[in-house]
C-alpha cells in the first residue's frame, strides 16, 4: 500500500482548448493530457488516495512534483486562494547563474540583464493631447528649510475637509517636488558617460523606470477650472482628460467613502505597467510596482504637511469605475491608491462616525 499526496500549490488553465497544470510554488507549467487530469481531479476529493500499485501515469505526476510519495507540510493562510497564488508564486525568483555565488559573477550577469532588458530609448514620458494648463514654477524653497522630523510628527490622516481652494503655487509646488525631476539632470551618468535611460524623483523606483502617474480630480485650485487632468512630468503642466467631477461621484467610485467631500484635489496614483513589464518579467515586479506607489504617496504626504495641507487617502475603490472616470484601460494602466489634499480640520473621527459610536455605546 502507498500513500499518495496532490501538491496543494498547483492550479489549472484551460487557454485555446488545452489544460494546463502550474505549480506555482516551485514555478513549473505543464500541459495535461486528460487522463493526467483525470487523475489529478481524483486527488482533489481528500487530497491524497493509497493505493496498491503506482501506476505510470502516477510515476511522470511524482516526477512533475504534481504528487508525492509524503504528505506536504500544512501552511496557515486566512485571505482567499488567489491571493495565496500570488504570495507563494512570486517568492524564491531568482536570476541566472545562482550557484555563482561571487561578487565578479553577480556584476557580470546584473551587468548583462542590464544590456539585455534596458530599452535602448530614453526615459519614456507619458503625455495627453487636452487641453493645457501650464502650473507656475514651484516654489522649492518653502520646502528648503523644512524639518522632516517636524513633517512626520504633522502628518495625520484627516477626514474633514472644508472644500476652500488650494492657491496654485502649492498645487504646483507638491506636483513638482513628488512626480517632477525633482534633482535635475542625472550628474554621476553625464560624468560617467552613460546614457541616461531612467529618471531620478523624489522617491525610489526599480530600474529608475517610475510607472506611477498623476491622474488629478480638481474641485477647488486657484487658476484652474474644476475637472480630470494628468500631469505632465516632462513639461509641468496639466492636461485634461475628462469633465468636472463631483464629490457624490467622488463618494460612490471610492465604495461610499465620504471622507473626501471638501477636499480641493484628489490625486489617483495610477500605474503604466507597460513601463515595467518589458525589463522585469516576472509577475514578482508587480509587487514592486505597488512599493512603489507607497513610496510616492509617503513623499507625497509629508511634503503636503510641510505645505500646511491636510491630508486622507485610501486604496479602497471600483477599480473598472476608477478608470472610466479617469479614462483608462485597467490593465495595462490601473489607479492603485487615492491621495485627497485640502484645507479643513484636522479630525481623524468624522462626527457623523462619533455620533454612531457614541449611540451604540448608550
Amino acid at each position: 500500500m502507498k500513500n499518495l499526496y496532490l501538491n496543494p500549490y498547483i492550479f489549472f488553465l484551460l487557454k485555446e482548448g488545452k489544460t494546463y497544470v502550474w505549480d506555482y510554488k516551485h514555478h513549473t507549467q505543464f500541459m495535461l493530457e486528460d487522463d493526467y487530469f483525470k487523475r489529478l481531479k481524483e486527488f482533489s476529493q481528500t487530497g491524497s488516495l493509497t493505493t496498491l500499485e503506482i501506476s505510470r501515469i502516477d510515476h511522470e505526476l511524482i516526477d512533475g512534483n504534481l504528487l508525492s510519495l509524503k504528505p506536504y507540510e500544512k501552511i496557515e493562510w486566512k485571505w482567499d486562494e488567489l491571493g495565496l497564488i500570488y504570495h507563494i508564486g512570486t517568492q524564491d525568483v531568482y536570476g541566472e547563474d545562482d550557484d555563482d555565488n561571487n561578487d565578479e559573477s553577480f556584476i557580470k550577469n546584473y551587468y548583462e540583464f542590464c544590456k539585455r532588458f534596458t530599452p535602448h530609448e530614453e526615459y519614456s514620458y507619458i503625455s495627453y493631447t487636452g487641453n493645457k494648463i501650464t502650473l507656475p514654477k514651484p516654489d522649492l524653497e518653502k520646502l528648503d528649510n523644512s524639518s522632516i522630523l517636524k513633517a512626520m510628527k504633522e502628518r495625520m490622516t484627516s477626514r474633514y475637509f472644508n472644500g476652500t481652494g488650494v492657491s496654485i503655487k502649492d498645487f504646483s509646488t507638491l506636483l513638482f517636488a513628488n512626480f517632477g525631476p525633482l534633482h535635475g539632470e542625472w550628474e554621476e551618468l553625464k560624468q560617467k558617460n552613460l546614457k541616461i535611460l531612467g529618471m531620478r524623483k523624489a522617491h525610489p523606483s526599480g530600474g529608475g523606470l517610475h510607472p506611477i502617474e498623476a491622474y488629478i480630480i480638481v474641485f477647488n485650485v486657484e487658476n484652474i477650472p474644476a475637472g480630470i487632468y494628468h500631469y505632465n512630468v516632462k513639461g509641468h503642466y496639466l492636461s485634461k482628460i475628462a469633465n468636472p467631477c463631483s464629490y457624490e461621484q467622488l463618494k460612490q467610485v471610492l465604495c461610499g467613502q465620504f471622507f473626501g467631500d471638501g477636499i480641493s484635489f484628489g490625486v489617483f496614483l495610477v500605474a503604466h505597467f507597460s513601463k515595467v513589464w518589458d525589463k522585469y518579467v516576472h509577475s514578482r515586479s508587480y509587487k514592486d510596482v505597488y512599493l512603489d506607489a507607497g513610496h510616492v504617496s509617503q513623499t507625497f504626504l509629508l511634503t503636503a504637511t510641510t505645505l500646511s495641507l491636510l491630508t486622507w487617502e485610501t486604496a479602497w475603490f471600483k477599480d473598472t469605475k476608477v478608470s472610466q472616470l479617469l479614462h483608462i484601460n485597467g490593465i495595462s494602466v490601473a489607479p492603485l491608491f487615492f491621495l485627497g489634499i485640502g484645507n479643513g480640520k484636522k479630525i481623524a473621527v468624522p462626527q457623523r462616525l462619533h455620533n454612531l459610536i457614541k449611540q451604540e455605546s448608550n
